[in-house]
């Protein structure tokens, strides 16, 4: 994740490179919204370069509010500027390595439609390339661009010297950052032959990180003003630290292994303000229920609340599973969510859940049909009946990389008609029904930060794993990280109000968006304060507030 307020390892490992082999070297780090903001300045500064790097790469398709990623096209221009002429040019990351994949639903292109304007497309490990160019003078035409680390120990100091880089990301100085952080890399079930869309096998076996690296990587990067973390670069966080890793596609998890790293991690960022997790197969879950169910208990105590397994189920037809070696079938799937809602469905007084998990539904699979559909609506439908938690759906159509076994196989045969009306069908009747499950009325949702406004509504959210969207009416404003509550629910985002909400400073706006109120009663509000308390205000609007309202209001003066 390299999408703002998110910061992957690539930026930090290749900085920790060059700083091992060359102290001295300048860097210069700059996110592509800061590049398209101030293009011809940025350029203007490459001439005095001794290289110029593009981390680029979009593995999973998405939609971001935060930035969005560099196209094909951009990079062609970007790069082809005259200011770069001579200056040796690499492509880094994802594009370089797997191709360039540019939507869902879409084959990836090859990295070589980026050569020119890029002189190097380094398909090994960036940081490592980068660390033998650093050592023998900067020569790239010199060293083995194919290259990658021998062990997870090629990039323990990287890791921790490159820490530094983020004190120049457009987050770090207003406390809106959060750094991606690796444990291991591969998938334990390369064992299998992995889901066929996946690029993780292409690593191999599962090559994981010690603990103390990582707890001594977080360390560098708190002591660099980082307080958000999430663990979520590896395939299934809840497998780290197995013994049984490269024997078995659904290792048996090590609780103790996993109380490691997260107690050592809350040792060395006392005041973290965000650690949450990422992936994790319900397949293990499924499989091994009490080792995992330990497992959510470790990570929950350390934790903070509002924490997210994403759970790749993919699709719950029968046959889409089988043609694409997939985890789980629906009856396991749903055993893992009700395992997770059993321990993780817990809360805080009038706060999100501390651990749920998330659904990663994908489209454009070998033995796609009509009837996949029915299959993945039959198991929403099941969980809703059931009264699980969910805290998101993700609905993505598949980017076939070269190198993974669907790049070869067939399309799937949904008609993109099918796919938009049944993911809109997903957001009507499930969605919006677990997302007031998840976040009721009255729901504290703490540290939302701005993002941007749209008319007369600041869309807010706070750092962490698959963060709540939150659309505010302007008047109350909020203009750092502050506290705010749920006053109604879309498909995919709530409506808040600051927490806590002071009737005498709110605006007309904000007081329509309080359930029962109305327009009428709203302009009624705004023009007969002050107000002195609760029972002044129930008395005036000729009715009882909600009890979850009242414990959000303060009269204050003014």
């Amino acid at each position: 994740m390299g999408v703002p307020p998110y910061i992957s390892p690539y930026p930090r490992y290749i900085a920790g490179a060059i700083w091992t082999h060359s102290p001295q070297t300048q860097i210069l780090y700059q996110t592509i919204d800061q590049l398209r903001e101030a293009a011809d300045e940025t350029r203007s500064s490459w001439t005095h370069a001794g290289a110029v790097m593009l981390i680029a790469g979009m593995i999973v398709p998405g939609k971001y509010i935060g930035g969005t990623p560099i196209s094909v096209r951009e990079a062609r221009e970007f790069f082809s500027a005259p200011e770069s002429a001579g200056i040796p040019k690499l492509l880094v990351g994802p594009w370089a390595r797997f191709g360039c994949g540019l939507e869902g639903g879409r084959f990836a292109l090859g990295s070589d439609v980026l050569s020119p304007p890029f002189d190097y497309i380094v398909r090994g490990d960036a940081e490592i390339v980068i660390g033998r160019a650093a050592e023998d003078g900067w020569d790239f035409s010199a060293v083995d661009l194919d290259e990658t680390r021998g062990s997870p120990q090629d990039i323990s100091e990287y890791a921790v010297r490159g820490s530094a880089i983020v004190e120049q990301h457009p987050g770090h100085s207003m406390g809106y950052l959060i750094c991606e952080i690796e444990t291991y890399r591969g998938c334990p079930r390369y064992v299998s032959g992995g889901c066929s869309f996946c690029i993780e096998p292409l690593y191999g076996l599962p090559a994981q990180r010690e603990p103390e690296d990582i707890i001594r990587e977080i360390e560098s990067l708190y002591n660099h003003g980082v307080r958000a973390f999430r663990i979520g670069r590896q395939a299934d966080l809840f497998t780290y630290g197995s013994t049984e890793m490269g024997e078995t596609e659904f290792p048996t998890p090590s609780p103790r292994i996993i109380e490691s790293l997260f107690s050592g991690i809350r040792t060395v960022a006392p005041k973290l303000q965000v650690l949450h997790i990422d992936n994790v197969n319900p397949g293990t879950i499924a499989a091994h229920p009490e080792e995992s169910k330990a497992v959510a208990r470790i990570i929950m105590k350390y934790h903070t609340v509002g924490d997210v397994a994403a759970f790749g189920v993919e699709s719950l037809d029968p046959e889409v599973k089988k043609r694409n070696n997939l985890k789980v079938t629906q009856e396991e799937a749903v055993t893992a969510i009700r395992i997770l809602n059993e321990v993780g469905g817990q809360r805080p007084d009038w706060e999100l859940p501390h651990l749920l998990p998330g659904i990663n539904l994908l489209y454009g699979l070998p033995g796609e049909s009509k009837r996949t559909l029915e299959y993945n609506m039959e198991f929403l439908r099941e969980l809703v009946t059931e009264g699980l938690l969910v805290r998101r759906i993700n609905i993505r159509q598949v980017i076939r990389f070269p190198g993974t076994p669907i790049s070869r196989g067939e399309k799937g045969r949904l008609r993109h008609s099918e796919f938009i009306r049944h993911k809109r069908e997903i957001r009507e009747q499930i969605d919006q029904v677990m997302i007031a499950r998840v976040a009721p009325l009255g729901t504290i949702i703490r540290s939302v930060y701005p993002e941007q406004r749209e008319g007369n509504v600041q869309l807010l959210r706070p750092l962490g794993t698959y963060p709540l969207l939150c659309h505010m009416p302007m008047g109350q404003e909020v203009s750092e990280a502050a506290d705010v509550f749920v006053v109604d629910h879309g498909p995919r985002s709530v409506t808040v109000l600051p927490f806590p909400f002071l009737p005498n400073r709110a605006s007309m706006a904000q007081w329509k968006v309080v359930p029962g109120i109305g327009d009428k009663r709203a302009a009624s509000m705004k023009s007969s304060g002050p107000w002195h308390d609760s029972q002044h205000m129930e008395e005036r609007l000729s009715m009882e507030l909600p009890s979850w309202f009242k414990r959000c209001l303060s009269f204050e003066p003014g």
